[in-house]
């Protein structure tokens, strides 16, 4: 029996459909790492906001570094715009008392290459590298969204004295699913990201911080890490109000990081 023209656009459309929802899966599989790392073209060398700090290069890891004594705190940054970006909070580690390091990543601010979680794990184990050629009384790690997982790969190669993890979750794999709740995420992406098995062994201070209205990475995510973090000396701060990109514009944000570095001191 022949296809009435309705039947017939019907049957288009959800052919259009599959093709469609193939292709874009392929597509989201195969540029994962171009999806998530979104460097600016900012110059290392140039860096306007640090001009004070070191330009050093340490393993072919570019770092940013400023020598404030023998405490130091070590940032890991989001995975938009640069290390130069995080300036502001260089300024907080400073005012702090404490040197910082602030490693680039990989593929960004200029570099030659695509950033990759690969080569941005490697710039970790050059910054760790790095800190034990210093003789630092006191190391502490700051990770910001994607660079939480950095810091949390930090932290099981070298523990710090203390964690704070900003915007944090548990998986790659738990962020994806908020985003692409259509596909099989858990067969697409390459790299979960395992936070909670990189702290697994970690049972020093950790402490997350969180907007409450955070649409990209959710709130739940940050609870469920902390959920599954084994050590005793664990704090969640959640900012009221705050999303994920415009957490810095809550004075909240700022006295947390402020009482995370000082305490203790």
């Amino acid at each position: 029996m022949a296809l009435s023209l309705y039947d017939k656009n019907s049957l288009a459309a959800v052919w259009f459909f599959v093709v469609f929802y193939v292709v874009y899966g392929i597509f989201l599989t195969v540029r994962q790492e171009s999806i998530i790392y979104q460097p600016s073209p900012q110059d290392f060398s140039t860096c306007p906001n640090l001009v004070q700090a070191e330009k050093i290069t340490h393993g072919g890891t570019r770092m940013y570094f400023k020598d404030n004594g023998p405490r130091v705190a070590v940032l890991y940054h989001g995975n938009f715009g640069s290390a130069c970006d995080r300036a502001f909070i260089a300024g907080l580690f400073e005012q702090a008392g404490y040197s910082y390091l602030l490693p680039e990543y990989a593929g960004y601010s200029n570099d030659n290459g695509k950033p990759s979680h690969e080569r941005i794990k490697k710039d970790v184990e050059h910054a760790v590298d790095f800190l034990r050629t210093r003789n630092f009384s006191e190391v502490v790690v700051v990770g910001e969204s994607v660079g939480d997982r950095f810091a949390s790969y930090h932290a099981s190669l070298l523990p710090p004295k203390k964690l704070l993890l900003i915007s944090s979750f548990t998986t790659l794999v738990d962020i994806a699913r908020e985003a692409f709740w259509f596909y099989p995420i858990s067969l697409l992406v390459r790299d979960e990201f395992d936070n909670a098995h990189l702290l697994e062994d970690f049972q020093k201070e950790v402490v997350l911080l969180h907007g409450d209205k955070d649409d990209i990475i959710p709130l739940a995510l940050g609870q469920k890490l902390f959920a599954q973090l084994t050590t005793p000396h664990k704090k969640m701060i959640i900012i009221p109000g705050a999303g994920h990109n415009d957490l810095f514009a809550f004075p909240e944000t700022y006295q947390a990081i402020d009482d995370f570095l000082k305490e203790g001191q």
